[in-house]
């Protein structure tokens, strides 16, 4: 799993007030990113964490800090039209932006690992037509992007049976656990109290107020924000039903000679690594033949076979890696939408409570600007520019 910043911060010691303006219950980056922002506007806040700050999704996720590759872009501009399918990209560019600035202006951005080196993503001979038709509506549209050849991959970076790829220029990567801390410790400069190892039990709607209730101790506040990635279903019926849990695995290695800079994945994410400064490889992935094995489990388990598969593969497709000794494996969950994007924003029939949740998958590059979204929401009662998609009111049956 990703390594945290060496300072733990002050909050270990911490316990909930009786009152906030919101509370945040979970920390991890979209957890943190929400507490950063309300903070810095001023707000009263206390982020609730029952584990550990950048635990959870957050530590088990790799850092791929691209826009979004989840859904193939030209099948984004078919179902949703060209205008939304590029805002949905200049989001997540905008959140990548917002986040490496952040970093970079607190002298963080060593700690948290960043590097905008580029995103890339590879194909596979059964994804090269779709990869093509992906690529090409990317370039046709205007978005940063380059082809690199069969040839390309194999020089570049010794890869083995690869049809192409491309680049996403301003992609990269970064240690998601690391980030998540930082973003605490700034959150906490700015006011927030920061609390580990209190589990949020519930949640009591009164006329003037919420109650969260955790641990024995009650805090009173005007609103609360979940973000408790597929959990935020136990503190609503709606968001259950919505988020489709997904189990994947993951591994890292002991370290190997430089080969990878920024982020790198296969075509919908079907495997992501990227290579740490101390030279570790960090993959994660589910792989298209193991639907049965992930579709719907709630809880990590390591699957030695997937796990095998995916080392195999690695081996396989970067032969000048082999052999890959692995150092750790680990399982995680993230939560799936039907149309792949998170849900932000309050929670259909009551305005005081707020989500962040539902990423696919793709949390680390949209987390900072839909932390944003979610402050401005609770603040001024609208999202931020293009934030209104992920609306949770997009689900809501009529």
């Amino acid at each position: 799993m990703q390594e945290k910043s060496t300072d733990p911060g002050a909050w270990h010691l911490g316990r909930p007030p009786e009152r906030a303006d919101v509370v945040v219950v979970g920390g991890g980056i979209a957890g943190t990113s929400a507490a950063y922002h309300l903070a810095s506007a001023g707000v009263e806040v206390v982020l609730m964490e029952r584990g550990s700050i950048g635990g959870g999704a957050t530590a088990a996720a790799v850092g791929v800090l691209s826009p979004p590759v989840r859904q193939p872009f030209h099948e984004t501009v078919h179902f949703r039209g060209r205008d939304m399918a590029i805002e949905l990209w200049q989001i997540a560019a905008r959140s990548i932006h917002g986040l490496a600035q952040f970093l970079s202006e607190r002298g963080k951005a060593e700690e948290a690992e960043l590097d905008l080196s580029g995103g890339y993503v590879l194909a596979e001979p059964h994804t090269t037509h779709q990869m093509r038709l992906a690529y090409e509506a990317l370039f046709r549209n205007g978005l940063p992007v380059s082809w690199i050849s069969a040839a390309e991959v194999r020089s570049l970076f010794g890869g083995r049976g690869f049809t192409g790829g491309y680049r996403i220029e301003g992609g990269g990567s970064l240690n998601p656990a690391a980030a998540t801390t930082i973003l605490a410790q700034a959150a906490e400069s700015e006011g927030a109290c920061v609390v580990e190892n209190v589990d949020v039990i519930g949640t009591d709607l009164t006329p003037d107020a919420i109650i969260c209730r955790a641990d024995g101790v009650s805090t009173k506040c005007a609103a609360v924000v979940y973000a408790t990635h597929i959990d935020s279903g136990r503190f609503s019926d709606f968001v259950r039903e919505e988020i489709v849990p997904i189990r994947a695995q993951g591994l890292s290695s002991e370290p190997v000679p430089r080969v990878f800079h920024g982020s790198f994945s296969t075509h919908w994410k079907l495997n992501a690594w990227r290579q740490t400064s101390a030279g570790r490889i960090l993959m994660s992935g589910w792989r298209h033949d193991a639907w049965d094995r992930a579709y719907g489990q709630r809880r990590p388990a390591l699957d030695e076979r997937l796990q095998g598969d995916l080392h195999h593969w690695f081996e396989a497709s970067f032969p000048t890696t082999a052999p890959l000794r692995v150092k750790d494996r680990w399982s995680g969950v993230f939560g799936w939408t039907a149309d792949f994007l998170p849900m932000v924003g309050a929670i259909p029939g009551s305005p005081r409570e707020f989500i962040i949740t539902g990423f696919s998958g793709g949390g680390v590059p949209f987390a900072f600007e839909c932390g944003r979204s979610i402050a401005q929401s609770v603040l001024r009662g609208t999202p931020t520019d293009g934030c209104g998609m992920f609306s949770p009111a997009r689900f809501q049956r009529t």
